[in-house]
């Protein structure tokens, strides 16, 4: 590609991780550019080679990335792998990225997944349909299209057949959708939240400088 086709491409040096075959990996920024950025795998303990990545990734290349002191969080495509000398360099393409993560992020307990997918939940003797606006290991973000009342820490059951998720849950809290339906928040409750695959945890206490203040 001609030199002035190229997107621009920043050298920097930040870290962050990222979550590929069912684990969360530290990963050391090399470059980015508005579309991606070079990363090396830091983490080699199970993912040793290029191999052993196409064998990771064979299902899907897509994997959730979190780069905190860039304030930078979602969704990339691994396009390329190499092995430079002894480092494992990975390309990634964003496909779904926040790029000024709000301050929020840093308040809540765990990392949420930008997922929409179908689920149901029990409310007054029937059953109601949602889909996903995002997923933790902590709970998920849903919308019903109807209305329907429900009062906040009402605890019932649901089931969320993307993740393989059935049992109890508790409604934290209630919005009125701008298009006519309804917003909750749930929190998982008498699950293992820690081994929910699919969803990693990028828990912000991970992050904190052992220097830093309290």
């Amino acid at each position: 590609m001609p030199e002035a086709r190229r997107y621009y491409r920043k050298n920097l040096t930040s870290h962050g991780f990222i979550y590929l075959a069912g684990e969360e990996f530290e990963i050391g920024v090399k470059n980015l550019s508005i579309t991606g950025l070079l990363v090396e795998l830091k983490d080699r303990s199970i993912i040793q080679d290029v191999s052993d990545l196409f064998r990771a990734i064979k299902l899907s290349p897509l994997v959730d990335i979190y780069l905190h002191e860039l304030r930078l969080a979602g969704e990339a495509e691994i396009v390329r792998a190499d092995m430079i000398e002894e480092s494992l360099l990975l390309a990634l393409e964003f496909v779904q990225i926040s790029y000024d993560v709000d301050n929020v992020f840093y308040q809540r307990k765990a990392y949420r997944k930008s997922l929409a997918a179908p689920g149901q939940i029990f409310l007054h003797d029937r059953k109601y349909l949602f889909k996903t606006v995002n997923v933790s290991v902590e709970g998920l973000m849903v919308v019903i299209d109807e209305k329907v009342s429900v009062v906040p820490h009402t605890i019932t059951t649901f089931e969320f057949k993307r993740l393989d998720l059935l049992g109890e849950i508790e409604i934290v809290w209630v919005e009125d959708d701008p298009k006519g339906g309804v917003l909750m928040g749930l929190q998982y409750l008498h699950m293992e939240k820690q081994n929910i695959k699919g969803i990693p945890r990028f828990a912000p206490a991970t992050f904190i400088n052992p220097q830093d203040p309290e």
